[in-house]
């Protein structure tokens, strides 16, 4: 099966969000990283199963395979875990993000977000930003009146991209990817179907504010994003949003995923209750899947596994 087959079939089987994951290309960005990918496709008496996963080393030369945002299809969740363990016989366990939750998995940190917030691009722009909170809109309009300037790029914005990733991680305390997963993702997703590609907002000929950005048939994802530590009184990434979601409007796009939120009722000492509150703004829908499951494949390897996460203080 072709990346364009491939890809219709996961459109046909998508997930409520994160589609891209199954997408062929993600497997090729996989694979120029040095993980191995590997793509289940099967018809069942019971129905269609379709899976792409990454394989995951582990101590002591044991395996796992991650599926995110999978198995897909619709066969029962047994008849696609029973092929997924099948295939992935000789690893100690599958982690599986799938919408339905086996009977016999086990809850797993979360690899990828379980909830994310999805403006609808259906309507006409002036509907986009009536559903908007006042505070958003006053935001955009301010940066827009300031003079920030919107600008595409592709992989030769990759310095600009990480310079303020770096700005970014050291204000916020995580550790960003290397430039090497930035470039894989931006060269393999260039296909007939999907496009990943850098934006900026610029003020003073400056980079203030920077997203990873990735289209998958009718969604347009917000993967990553970077800001500066400076003019932040600009309000550049709201102008960046907008500018982004227009764009994705004009092309015929109907969804822009903000791709990770705090669940629901979370508190606000939640990690991301910040960038909740800045991606709630601009009035989209929340959506939730189940998280990130294990299924043993394995099952003794599996215990131990987890009693060394357990012991190291991991979940």
């Amino acid at each position: 099966m072709d990346a364009r087959e491939w890809n219709e079939q996961v459109q046909k089987y998508a997930p409520p969000f994160g589609a891209f994951l199954q997408m062929y290309e993600w497997g090729e960005v996989q694979m120029s990283l040095g993980a191995p990918v590997k793509r289940i496709y099967e018809k069942t008496p019971e129905g269609t199963v379709l899976a792409q996963g990454i394989w995951q080393p582990l101590p002591l030369g044991a395996s796992y395979w991650l599926f995110p945002k999978a198995p897909l299809g619709d066969a029962p969740i047994k008849t696609r875990m029973r092929i997924l363990r099948e295939h992935c016989e000789g690893s100690a366990f599958v982690k599986i993000e799938s919408e339905t939750v086996p009977e016999e998995s086990t809850f797993s940190t979360e690899r990828h977000p379980a909830h994310t917030i999805v403006v609808s691009l259906s309507q006409n722009i002036e509907e986009i930003y009536a559903r908007m909170k006042p505070k958003t809109r006053y935001n955009i309009r301010l940066a827009q009146k300031k003079g920030v300037k919107i600008e595409y790029a592709g992989v030769d914005g990759l310095s600009r991209f990480m310079a303020l990733m770096r700005q970014t991680a050291t204000r916020d305390g995580f550790s960003a990817h290397s430039p090497e997963r930035y470039r894989a993702i931006i060269e393999k997703f260039q296909g007939p179907t999907c496009a990943a590609f850098f934006a900026f907002a610029t003020y003073e000929e400056k980079d203030l504010a920077a997203n990873m950005m990735i289209d998958a048939s009718d969604t347009r994802t917000y993967l990553h994003g970077a800001s500066s530590s400076t003019d932040r009184d600009v309000m550049a990434p709201y102008a960046l949003h907008a500018a982004l979601m227009e764009d994705a409007a004009t092309k015929g796009m109907t969804k822009y995923d903000f791709w990770g939120v705090a669940p629901e009722n979370a508190n606000e000492s939640h990690t991301w209750a910040g960038i909740t509150r800045f991606k709630s703004g601009f009035g989209g829908e929340r959506l939730s899947m189940p998280g990130t499951f294990d299924v043993p494949t394995k099952p003794f390897v599996y215990k131990l596994y987890r009693l060394a996460r357990k012991i190291s203080g991991l979940t």
